[in-house]
This record gives C-alpha cells, structure tokens and sequence, in this order.
C-alpha cells in the first residue's frame, strides 16, 4: 500500500510494506524514512525508562508492558528503516500484543482475579489468530488486494482493542472515588495522544498536500510526530494502570513528576538500616539476657553447697 507514490529505491531495494507519506531515502541511502525510523526510538527509551523507574516493589506484569514498548519500537525501526513487508510484521503484530497486554492489567487489576486462568489464555489465542491472519494475507506482499486485507485485518484489531482499554481507563478515572492525580494522568495522555492521531490520519489521508505545503514549507513528518505522541500515551498508561494496581493493593504509591512532563509511581522505601540495627539491639539484649540466666545457673548450686 502506497500512499507516497515514491518510485525511489535505495539500499533496501523496492518497498514492498505499507510506503508511508515520508520521502523514501531523502536523507540517506541506507535508511528507507528516516524521521519515521529515527522517531521510533522514542518507544524504546520510554519502555527504558519505564523499566528502571518501576522495577522494585512492582509486578512482574508490568516490566513485560514496559518491555513490549520496547519490542514495538525496534519492530518500527526495522520497518520504517527498510519498508520491507517482513519486518513491517515486525512492527505491527508486538503492536497487537502490547495492547493486549495493557488490556489484561486493566481488567486483572485487582486483589483477586476475576476471570482466572481462562482470560489470559483467550487474550493470548486472539492474538495468535490474528497473527496468523497477517502473516498468511500478507505471503501474497506483491498482491495489493492481500495486503490491503493484512493492513485492515490488523488496524481493526488494534484499534477496536485500543478502543476497550481506553474504555477502562475512564471507568478508572470516573470512579466515584477516583483519585484527581490520575484524573491530570489521563487527561495528559489522551490529549497528546488524539494530538498524533489526528496528525496520523492527516499523514495518511492527506500526503500529497503533505508534501505540497506553501512557502516551500517541508513535510511536517506528522507520522514520525505519532511515534513521539504514542510513546508517551503508552507510557503514561502503563504509569496509570501501574498506579492504580498498586493502590489497590494497599502498597501506598505515590504519583511523581520529571520537570512536570515524565509521570512515575514511587512505592514506599523502607529504611533496611534502621531494621537492621533495631534486630542487631535485640539480638544483644537476647545475648545479655541468656549470659544472666548462666550466671545465675551457676550460683545457685554453690549456695545449695554452702547450705
């Protein structure tokens, strides 16, 4: 599917993926859209940095979201970079499972499962499904009528999915007794995240006006400004989601923020050293107290003796 009519071929030979708005090779002979390859970063630094700031205390749950960010920002790296249909998989099929993982953490987020054992596992048969859906359409690449049904099987999927974790989200933030730190999370999020959806869609729908701008104005790469917006909107879910799960489970978070723009949760820390010395002072009390009981063991019968 081309929505650049650009005839251009470089390094990696004739695009056979989805061809974005993004002039192939205008920058380099080795990377197929830069700006859209070079934005993709942002996916992995967020999944980087969501790691290191919610590792101890937190469920292995969610280092597994944190680390599918990072699997969809190198997917997209791989595929902006050579535009070839192979590694647009790549990028597309972690994409479907890292929805899909942020939706299981919404509906399990409390104590005690719901649904058991059964829900993961239909999560995780959906996925397979659909992935075999895409990869058996997409065999055909050179066949545009099978890679449109790839392109459409797999953007239904994604967004009917996102469309229901987004719906859990506001039943978290309209809760009755919601919490207005997550209120400003959502808020946050959902405004820069409809910011690069909309610049999406103008990408998508709109390229040759795109690359046509008056005033020699050049390509906004508003696609490469949807890798930045929904690197942050996935992050800031994860935070939310984070969040709330570990309220629920009475660890007492706390909301934080890096210059008011990177949110994080902080559980609380307890001090190791002051427990450390308060079991020391035990310890020695325990001592002293068993070396009396000696003492006095042995002048008891040396006052049996005198007697």
């Amino acid at each position: 599917m081309d929505y650049n009519n650009n005839s251009v071929e470089g390094f990696w030979g004739k695009p056979t993926s989805t061809d974005w708005c993004e002039k192939n090779y205008d920058v380099t002979h080795y990377i197929a859209e830069f700006f859209n390859t070079l934005s993709s970063l942002c996916m992995i630094n967020a999944g980087i940095f969501g790691m290191i700031m919610h590792s101890k205390g937190f469920e292995l749950r969610y280092t597994i979201a944190f680390v599918s960010i990072i699997v969809v920002g190198i997917g997209s790296i791989l595929f902006h970079g050579t535009l070839l249909f192979s590694l647009q998989l790549f990028d597309e099929i972690p994409m479907m499972f890292c929805v899909l993982i942020l939706l299981y953490n919404l509906v399990e987020n409390k104590s005690q499962k719901k649904f058991g054992i059964w829900f993961p596992t239909l999560l995780i048969c959906w996925g397979v499904a659909i992935t075999s859906v895409m990869i058996g359409s997409g065999k055909e690449y050179d066949n545009e009528i099978m890679q449109d049904i790839e392109f459409y099987v797999f953007q239904g999927t994604f967004v009917i999915t996102s469309i229901i974790v987004y719906i859990y989200t506001i039943l978290i933030v309209f809760n009755p007794e919601g919490d207005p730190s997550v209120t400003k999370l959502w808020l946050l999020g959902s405004a820069v995240f409809l910011f690069g959806y909309i610049g999406w869609h103008i990408d998508l729908h709109f390229c040759s006006v795109v690359n046509q701008l008056p005033l020699s104005i050049p390509n906004p790469q508003l696609h490469a400004w949807w890798h930045l917006t929904a690197s942050y909107g996935s992050y800031i879910l994860c935070v939310l989601v984070s969040y709330e799960r570990t309220k629920i489970l009475g660890k007492k978070p706390t909301l934080k923020w890096i210059f008011n723009i990177l949110p994080f949760v902080r559980l609380p820390v307890h001090n190791t050293n002051k427990n450390n010395e308060k079991r020391l002072f035990k310890n020695k009390k325990e001592l002293l107290y068993d070396d009396e009981n000696e003492q006095l063991d042995e002048k008891v019968p040396l006052l049996k003796d005198e007697n």
